[in-house]
């Protein structure tokens, strides 16, 4: 299991989670979900080179809808979320972005406000 996976799986072990950890495991998602759809469409390609590309990618999406990096508001948040998805083209593998969807909906429902 990779870094983004177990801070992922940290995270989703809590009842009720902060907007930071929200946040943060909307991102850990993203990761861990991107590394696999990047090997299935590109085989083997280095977990830092699609790090790094992906990086880049959620900084600018959180950047552009004004996400405070220490406190998130969560409807901002979702809206990132959603513009990441849009961008990253999950959608081309029904498993993976089922999966995404299913644990970015869980991390929500655990947001306190």
């Amino acid at each position: 299991m990779n870094e983004h996976a177990q801070k992922l799986q940290a995270i989703l072990e809590k009842d009720s989670l902060t907007p930071r950890e929200v946040k943060e495991g909307v991102v850990s998602c993203f990761f861990a979900i991107n590394r696999d759809f990047v090997k299935r469409r590109m085989g083997d390609v280095p977990a830092e080179q699609v790090d790094a590309v992906l990086n880049e990618l959620v900084t600018q999406v959180l950047d552009e809808h004004h996400i405070d990096p220490e406190r998130p508001e969560l409807h901002l948040l979702q809206r990132a979320e959603l513009a990441l998805e849009e961008q990253t083209g999950f959608e081309t593998e029904p498993d993976l972005i089922m999966m995404h969807k299913g644990i970015v909906q869980t991390l929500f429902a655990r947001g306190k406000k």
